[in-house]
């Protein structure tokens, strides 16, 4: 269960800031009727004593923009340096910033002044986001995410009722997959973000930040989450390219998780927030298949 929604505030002075990366939701734990307990994005309908968990995952925390003030004689300038393989949306704040200048899309591996002439040295903070938001789905048919050959039962799907019922999970789907399954890429893109470091899972709090992933961006500017990846499986960097069908590592059930699956989901920047996307499958007949629970997927390999 990951959820992508980052905030970032730095106060800036002819150096580059140092900016953490946060994705934030939350998790509601309870007790049922029968004692059992429920992890759930909803809160639950009766009144039971409820603890609140918030899911906060760190993403490429070792690559940073770099936001820095430039002095071309008697002007300063506000420039960005995007060190990543997706655009970014900023947005700077503070008085010194003229309303006109504050928001803007800086291309991927781009550096770009985006306040060419400014009288004083400013001072202000700013947030970034990684993709343009003016992007939108094209409605492209995703190749079920696994050549395996084998089938695979969808045990939660969109507005899935247990994880999956608000943004940005509203259009994911949980695939039920034996742990080492290979996964493979949906769609082409290139790999923006790859987290492969971890081994275990769990339903409390200290896995939220846990899960491996792989994560690709497309040509219409959407994401596609592949996530809770086994430790050490990934085979793709970030800057690659795929195409479908590559493979790009092996399922398993790392950080929050209560069994072996792959977590997929498509997303885009919404403004300053991830959001989701519903999909379509493509089926064996070359058709768009929308994914529901209960389906079973595969043999395509």
């Amino acid at each position: 269960m990951n959820n992508f929604s980052f905030l970032l505030v730095a106060l800036i002075y002819l150096l580059c800031s140092n900016i953490t990366t946060v994705q934030g939701s939350t998790v509601y734990k309870y007790k049922d009727e029968n004692g059992n307990w429920v992890f759930s994005d909803k809160p639950p309908e009766q009144e039971v004593e409820t603890q609140e968990l918030t899911f906060k995952h760190q993403v490429n925390i070792d690559i940073k923009p770099s936001v820095y003030v430039a002095k071309n004689q008697s002007y300063y300038a506000i420039v960005v340096k995007n060190p990543f393989h997706a655009p970014i949306e900023i947005e700077l704040l503070g008085d010194s910033i003229p309303n006109n200048e504050r928001h803007h899309v800086v291309k991927a591996q781009a550096t770009t002044v985006v306040v060419p002439k400014l009288t004083h040295h400013p001072a202000f903070s700013y947030r970034w986001l990684q993709g343009d938001p003016k992007a939108k789905h094209d409605d492209s048919l995703y190749k079920f995410p696994s050549s395996s050959g084998r089938e695979f039962l969808i045990t939660q799907s969109f507005n899935g009722r247990f994880s999956h019922s608000k943004q940005p999970n509203q259009y994911a789907v949980d695939i039920a997959m034996p742990v080492g399954t290979s996964i493979n890429a949906a769609r082409a893109g290139i790999v923006v973000g790859v987290k492969d470091d971890y081994h275990m899972s769990g339903k409390s709090q200290y896995f939220l930040d846990k899960a491996n992933y792989v994560q690709v961006l497309h040509n219409d500017g959407t994401f596609a989450v592949y996530a809770h990846l086994l430790q050490d499986t990934a085979v793709v960097n970030v800057g690659d390219r795929v195409s479908v069908g590559d493979k790009l590592g092996r399922s398993g059930s790392s950080g929050y998780s209560t069994g072996p699956h792959l977590h997929f989901v498509i997303r885009k920047n919404a403004g300053f927030k991830f959001t989701s996307v519903p999909f379509a499958f493509l089926g064996q007949d070359e058709q768009a298949v929308t994914p529901k629970r209960g389906m079973v997927f595969g043999k395509q390999g």
